[in-house]
């Protein structure tokens, strides 16, 4: 007989026996719930319906004891809207009680009566209520309490009586449930006995018939732990029921698991070799961290990827500035230096591979073809193998190995991913290369500009002394005016000449400020990131290193920034910008910049402000806070010891000055024969190479001019060995009221180019510094996951960006020019801002942003402008352009991360 067969009889049998089970709980249980149910639905609700008339009728005397006890009227409105609600409770269940049908004509009486006198006890406190209410307090409480008191007595009486009457018939109903549910529960134990010892004889007979079979299947799977997973055993097929169906199952399984064990060894092999290719990969890459020269490079990875796969020949070679490879390193070279020093691009094996950007692999070589020796012998390699080193498809170099043995493929491996990585390392080499041969040449154009500014002041003075020379000729010798009106015409020439080479100089400036710009922009901000050491992978030195490199770029960026404001003055092309100054604001200022110098340098701060001052002057905001900063920086730099006082009062009447601001020190004082010569531009008060204090010697020139464009001007008081006194003197701006009528009106004079340096607009940005400060702490938005476009022609500036960006967990994406940049908008859809260069070959940034707004669906994707060479006026170009706000070279990484949130949660 079938198991399916036995098993349908066995559990038909027992299922019978469970619905007959069923079927007498069922009817026990129902009868069981009938006694429950007129427990709750009759009893147990007559006794909650006298408990709460007992409730409210204790409610009604306590809450009338209580209003005879009163002595506020909104406590007597209180007590007697408590009263009023518990007598409708009462009415409401007196109707309930009144509509029971199953009392009793004991319960009938008693329920008549409590409810008559109820009717009495309402109009007793009704009238109780009414005597209160008239002011008859002694009249209402004799009333209550010795008029009417048996009446409340008998009332709660037989209330009581009542409540007692259903709790006492409740507990009767309960016991003979109690007894109905005993009776059910023995009759259900003796069922239940017998229909379970009919199932364990069923259940028994069905077990012992198939478990025969079934042992045999399960000794043979008991012992499949003791089996290797790739040798199970095996089951005999004796029947041709259910059991040989799972024995013929369980084969197949065996199979299957058998060929699944080998293919997971063979993954787990794999997987190992991958690992170990990795771990070796790491720690070779490690090795080429802060290296930067090439041939330095070059040793270190010549010795170590040769002892890596035990190559006994090796050499590396990298591209020079032409189409040759020069060789920089090689390894295991015999007396005769190993391999040709220069290969041409394309000659050659190494040539090929450089040609071909293919990795070559040769085995069996030729007896000779190159000989590796040792104390004890030499032997010719058998294998030879050249890697490319290339770096974003351009090939940088060729690295060429031999050994004895063919290279494994985990060799040939890791090879492959060491030269990607070597391509990166070379190109991080060849920028630092770079980056030190701009600044000497920037260096050496610095001083450069010293010497024609000295010639320029040189061939002024000059000029001054011929000009001199000629007035006096003419008062003299009236007969000379031929000869004079030559000479005019002379100086009119050599002052064409001087104006050409001032403009010459400006674009020059122009030129060389957004070549520095540039490297500086990359240089500040991978410094930064290093000085900040966010990762804790660098030493103190190496911190150290860093912080030395962002101090010595900013300040050559204050350099280039003092010598651009310092051409602009001289030349004529700054504008004022008058409007109504806060004196406040002025002070807030100093005391925001200055106050942490103080306290680095231990030098105490002062700041008074005279009662008497204005309150408001009509100057250029950016240019006085430019000419106070300067001062004070001066005044901080020559005091080490005592204090640095800022002192601003009301100008006289009689000098015609409106106010007065004092930079007072206790430093180190002037000579009286220095006073005058320290405003001079680039001179130092100690001009020495060994000098204690260090600058450009451009601060006070270029304050000193800027006073004279606000109407004002700067005297100094000193005594040498006992400190300072710069004065500043200023009134309301002249041209204040021609420049707003300018604005108004929308005029712009001039077409000149006129350079903008980080000087010019750091005080004006401050104030919008300051608000996006407050707002960075408001905003919750972060920056995590947002995907930013940076399009940018310079890869070292993209590098920077992209490592400071990603370093906020953004995800970065780039484009070379505006071309790109739209290919990457139409593919990138989740873009989230985009970050916007501005002179790019091919299409620039003022015809990417145009051609981006002209598209709806970009229209509100915010653009940050970011330019090293700012011309007049550029802000607005790129707002007009498409712009939704403009920030300068080199980038502040806290500024434009601050400028990302706020556009972002815009």
């Amino acid at each position: 007989m079938k198991i399916k067969t036995k098993l349908i009889i066995g559990l038909g049998s027992i299922i019978s026996i469970i619905l007959i089970l069923s079927t007498t709980v069922f009817y026990t249980l129902t009868t069981q719930n009938s006694y429950l149910r007129d427990v709750v639905m009759e009893n147990y609700e007559r006794v909650s319906v006298a408990e709460q008339l007992k409730y409210e009728t204790n409610t009604i005397v306590r809450e009338v004891r209580e209003l005879l006890l009163s002595t506020s009227e909104s406590d007597v409105n209180e007590k007697i809207t408590i009263i009023n609600q518990s007598e409708t409770n009462l009415k409401v269940l007196f109707d309930r009680l009144q509509r029971t049908e199953s009392f009793d004509m004991e319960k009938r009486i008693l329920v008549s009566s409590i409810h008559n006198l109820h009717e009495s006890y309402v109009d007793m406190i009704q009238n109780v209520i009414s005597l209160v209410t008239t002011g008859n307090e002694v009249e209402a409480r004799s009333y209550l309490l010795q008029e009417n008191q048996e009446l409340r007595k008998n009332m709660i009486e037989e209330v009581d009586e009542f409540a007692e009457l259903e709790e006492q018939a409740m507990m009767v109903a309960l016991s003979e449930s109690e007894e109905a549910y005993q009776n059910a529960v023995i009759f259900l134990v003796v069922f239940i006995g017998a229909a379970l010892l009919l199932i364990i004889f069923i259940t028994y007979s069905i077990v012992k018939s198939i478990s025969k079979s079934i042992n045999n299947v399960s000794n043979v799977m008991k012992n499949v732990s003791t089996y290797s997973t790739t040798h199970l055993p095996r089951i005999d097929v004796t029947t041709k029921d259910e059991i040989g169906d799972i024995a013929r199952a369980y084969n197949a399984m065996a199979e299957s698991l058998e060929i699944i064990s080998k293919q997971e060894k063979q993954v787990a092999d794999a997987l190992k070799e991958e690992n170990w290719i990795k771990s070796r990969y790491a720690e070779l890459a490690m090795k080429f961290q802060g290296i930067k020269e090439l041939n330095e490079f070059g040793k270190t990875i010549m010795t170590n990827i040769a002892q890596f796969v035990k190559a006994t020949y090796g050499v590396i070679y990298i591209k020079d500035e032409g189409r040759a490879f020069r060789k920089i390193a090689a390894y295991a070279r015999e007396d005769k230096d190993v391999g040709v020093n220069q290969v041409q691009f394309g000659q050659g094996l190494v040539g090929q591979c450089a040609e071909d950007n293919k990795m070559m692999h040769i085995d069996h070589l030729p007896q000779g073809y190159i000989t590796t020796s040792s104390g004890l012998g030499a032997a010719t390699p058998s294998s030879l193998i050249l890697i490319p080193i290339e770096f974003e498809g351009d090939v940088l170099g060729v690295i060429e190995l031999a050994k004895f043995e063919p290279f494994s493929h985990s060799e040939t491996r890791i090879l492959e991913q060491l030269s990607r990585a070597s391509g990166t390392s070379i190109e991080r080499i060849l920028d630092h290369m770079k980056i030190e041969e701009l600044l000497v040449e920037s260096q050496t154009q610095s001083e450069e500009l010293q010497t024609q500014s000295e010639e320029l002041q040189q061939q002024q003075e000059e000029l001054r002394l011929i000009n001199e020379q000629l007035q006096e000729q003419y008062k003299q010798l009236d007969e000379k005016a031929k000869e004079l009106e030559l000479i005019k015409k002379d100086l009119e020439e050599k002052n064409r000449n001087i104006k050409l080479g001032s403009r010459y100089k400006s674009e020059f400036l122009a030129n060389m400020s957004h070549e520095l710009r540039t490297p500086l922009n990359s240089l500040l901000i991978l410094s930064q990131m290093l000085a900040e050491n966010a990762e804790r992978n660098l030493t103190a030195k190496q911190i150290d290193h860093a912080a030395t490199i962002y101090a010595s770029g900013r300040d050559l960026l204050d350099l280039i920034n003092d010598i651009l404001d310092l051409s602009k003055i001289e030349s004529g092309k700054i504008d004022v910008y008058a409007e109504e100054v806060l004196i406040s604001d002025v002070k807030a200022f100093v005391e925001r910049q200055f106050a942490p110098v103080s306290n680095q340098k231990g030098v105490e701060f002062k700041l008074k402000v005279d009662s008497d001052t204005p309150t408001i002057l009509f100057t250029d905001d950016q240019r006085l806070k430019q000419i106070l900063k300067n001062l004070l920086s001066n005044a901080f730099k020559f005091t080490t010891k005592g204090c640095v006082e800022l002192h601003i009062k009301k100008g006289k009447e009689e000098d015609g000055f409106k106010v007065v601001f004092s930079v007072i020190d206790t430093g180190i004082g002037i000579s009286k024969e220095k006073q005058k010569s320290i405003f001079e531009a680039f001179y130092q008060e100690d001009g020495t190479t060994s000098r204690k204090y260090g600058g450009t010697g451009l601060g006070l020139s270029i304050s000193r001019e800027l006073s004279e464009l606000l109407g004002g001007y700067i005297r100094v008081e000193s005594i040498e060995g006992n400190g300072s006194t710069f004065t500043l003197y200023l009134s309301d701006y002249d041209g204040y009221v021609d420049l707003a009528m300018q604005e108004v009106a929308g005029t712009v004079e001039g077409e000149a180019i006129v350079l903008e340096s980080d000087q010019d607009d750091a005080i004006t940005k401050q104030n919008s510094f300051d608000q996006m400060d407050i707002q960075k702490e408001t905003i919750q938005e972060q920056l995590s996951n947002k995907m930013v476009l940076v399009v940018d022609d310079d890869m070292r500036n993209v590098f920077a960006l992209t490592t400071a960006l990603e370093k906020q967990k953004m995800k970065v994406v780039f484009a070379e020019n505006g071309k790109e940049a739209l290919e990457v908008l139409e593919n990138h859809t989740s873009i989230d801002i985009i970050l916007m260069d501005i002179m790019m070959p091919e299409m620039n940034g003022y015809e990417t942003m145009q051609a981006i707004r002209k598209e709806e669906k970009w229209a509100d994707l915010p653009i940050l402008a970011l330019t090293a060479k700012a011309m007049k006026s550029d802000k607005e170009k790129c707002i007009n352009a498409g712009a939704s706000d403009y920030i300068s070279k080199p980038v502040n990484m806290e500024q434009l991360l601050s400028l990302i949130k706020v556009w972002l949660h815009k």
